[in-house]
């Protein structure tokens, strides 16, 4: 089982009457959507040979056959779903290329909170330690070289470092955020550096109007898909509204790439305090990545992929893969709840003030269709499946697509292995042991079969 994680504060807040619960469930962790996956048919993870770990089948070529057809002037992908026990010819290494990251010894390898990392074409990884606001950069083999940044309020500094990507002219992109005179985090500002650390520049990540964008997606030319996120002050049911727009880094102006449904979320009254709660058990949510000179931009409440020309903010393409799906159980839910205030060790009284809730929380239409959304070096989206409660994998499982959106087949990639970026012949992500010891790894992707 995975655990529930509390955004911001990563417990409830009482403030001013009011608790803020905020149930990371649907992209951060719930029982059974855990980072172990493998096949619903239960296929054993370490069933092949010791050189590498087992993602691959007997074909090496996807028999698939897709519906694809236009409307106007949009291509729509329709595809079967695999079967479970099949996989893709591809391996992954039997252990890591690199690891970075140790229980105890030299601060540039101890990792709190290393939420990114990137790969330079030279095989160096930068990593973002987010729970001391560095950026740390390591040479091909892991050693560290260089840290800059710093908690701080100086122009190399950061309040809230948030994530980090490539930048034209051999450079990194930083991004934080701020709050508002009003207390809102909707204030995001960005900082490019040369590799030895240099502050080039720094600006506010904003649209026309000067309202704040988180980024998204950085894309290599230097503009930024942010999105603008508003809502969730009513009572009872709703869901968040997201607003995407890409910036350009010279000022050029924005260009709109519609509203899209958000989180959901619930708020009530209970013993006279309000309860907040800012992520529903298994809530849907939004999904943003960069495939083939498109831009993804897409809900998990069904298997359907939409992707929006650059140029002009137009729908392009439609990808969709045979799914099924159901609506959690109210157990489910109230286990969900339960287990989120126990594992963020709230006293019983709040457990016991909060119980009538577990039973009156609107229960979400259906669970997630996905659960995360990435796209590699050779222009291949990959989708990884949502685990429900129901269900154990013990490796997360991926949908792997083709440049044209035809489907190719299923890929499992490493336990406790969160997957930041896919190369051609890598990935790239962070793995945590069983007592939260974070390690930057690469892992050697080889595409047996093309």
């Amino acid at each position: 089982m995975e655990r529930l994680l509390a955004q911001s504060a990563c417990s409830p807040v009482p403030v001013r009457g009011t608790f803020t619960w905020l149930l990371a469930v649907a992209l951060c962790g719930c029982a059974g959507c855990g980072d172990g996956a493998s096949s619903e048919a239960g296929e054993d993870a370490g069933g092949e040979t010791e050189a590498s770990l087992p993602v691959a089948g007997d074909r090496a070529k996807s028999p698939f056959a897709a519906d694809i057809r236009d409307s106007a002037d949009i291509r729509i992908v329709e595809n079967p779903r695999p079967a479970d026990d099949s996989r893709l010819p591809w391996r992954i290494g039997s252990e890591p290329s690199v690891s970075i990251g140790e229980y105890e010894g030299d601060d540039p390898y101890i990792l709190h909170q290393a939420n990114d990392a990137v790969m330079l074409p030279d095989r160096r990884i930068v990593v973002a330690n987010m729970g001391t606001n560095e950026i740390r950069l390591y040479d091909a083999q892991g050693v560290h070289q260089i840290t800059w940044g710093g908690t701080g309020g100086g122009p190399a500094e950061f309040q809230g470092l948030t994530g980090i990507a490539l930048w034209p002219g051999d450079s990194v992109f930083a991004w934080e955020v701020g709050r508002s005179s009003s207390g809102r985090a909707d204030l995001w500002g960005g900082s490019v550096f040369d590799l030895a650390g240099n502050l080039g520049r720094s600006f506010q990540i904003e649209s026309d109007d000067g309202q704040g964008l988180q980024p998204r997606v950085v894309l290599a030319s230097g503009e930024i898909l942010g999105r603008r996120t508003t809502g969730g002050a009513e009572d009872g049911y709703w869901r968040m509204e997201a607003a995407y727009s890409l910036v350009a880094r010279e000022g050029a102006a924005e260009l709109s790439f519609g509203t899209h449904p958000g989180l959901e979320g619930f708020r009530g009254v209970y013993s006279g305090v309000m309860l907040h709660i800012a992520r529903m058990a298994y809530s849907r949510g939004l999904h943003e990545t960069a495939w083939e000179g498109m831009l993804v931009i897409t809900t998990d409440d069904r298997y359907e992929l939409r992707a929006y020309r650059m140029s002009d903010g137009a729908l392009a393409r439609i990808v969709r893969r045979e799914h099924s799906s159901r609506a959690p159980t109210r157990a489910e839910v109230v286990d969900a709840m339960l287990n989120a205030f126990i594992e963020a060790e709230q006293p019983e009284e709040v457990i016991e003030m909060f119980r009538p809730a577990y039973d009156e929380v609107p229960i979400v239409e259906d669970f997630p269709a996905f659960r995360a959304l990435l796209a590699d070096a050779l222009g291949h989206l990959w989708v990884r499946e949502y685990t429900p409660p129901d269900i154990e994998r013990p490796a997360p499982l991926w949908t792997v697509f083709d440049p044209g959106g035809q489907v190719l087949g299923f890929v499992e990639t490493p336990a406790d292995f969160e997957v930041f970026e896919i190369g051609a012949d890598y990935l790239l992500g962070r793995a945590t042991d069983e007592i939260g010891i974070e390690r930057i790894q690469a892992w050697e992707l080889e595409r047996v079969g093309g």
